[in-house]
């Protein structure tokens, strides 16, 4: 389990299917993860348990402190000889959006990353208009290093996607390892 201020991130747990299977289906979530609403229907519950426990998963839980699920938090595109992989989160529960638990996540796991595993390089994804989350990643040290264009088909428009980076080395400057 890691530790953060606000949060603490934990493996995933079958108890927590039905959270995250309303989340899917939740508008504003799916929304802000991928631009698709709604995402969960086009997978059966089945499905989204395979990806979740079965494949080979890099994804986690998000808890409060009190431990109460309010999010996931994951890599995968991981490679090896590069020591790099993509990061990536969601704050399913919108109580939690806005006041930092996004962030204290992030911090922690980064950290995880770059210190257990050993990876030099992270990379984050998101579509142009979630604000949100390239304000929470720029605040870490991730610096937007590409654009590709309309790779988000969001509510019968296309949008831009935006690739960013973090070096272990700069990361070091913005937050303590």
């Amino acid at each position: 389990m890691l530790n953060g201020k606000l949060t603490r991130i934990r493996p995933l747990e079958i108890d927590d299917l039905d959270t995250l299977y309303e989340w899917y289906n939740d508008h504003d979530f799916s929304y802000w993860i991928s631009g698709n609403w709604p995402l969960a229907t086009l997978l059966r519950r089945e499905d989204l348990e395979s990806k979740l426990f079965e494949e080979d998963t890099n994804r986690y839980a998000i808890t409060d402190l009190q431990g109460s699920l309010i999010g996931t938090i994951g890599f995968d595109q991981v490679n090896i000889p590069a020591r790099s992989a993509r990061i990536y989160i969601g704050i399913g529960l919108q109580d939690y959006w806005g006041k930092g638990y996004g962030t204290d996540a992030l911090t922690a796991f980064i950290r995880y990353l770059f210190g257990q595993w050993n990876f030099r390089r992270l990379t984050a994804e998101t579509w142009v208009n979630n604000t949100r989350a390239l304000s929470c990643y720029e605040r870490l040290g991730f610096i937007a290093e590409g654009r590709l264009r309309e790779a988000y088909y969001v509510e019968g428009q296309y949008y831009d996607a935006i690739i960013l980076g973090l070096l272990k080395k700069d990361y070091a400057e913005v937050v303590r390892l």
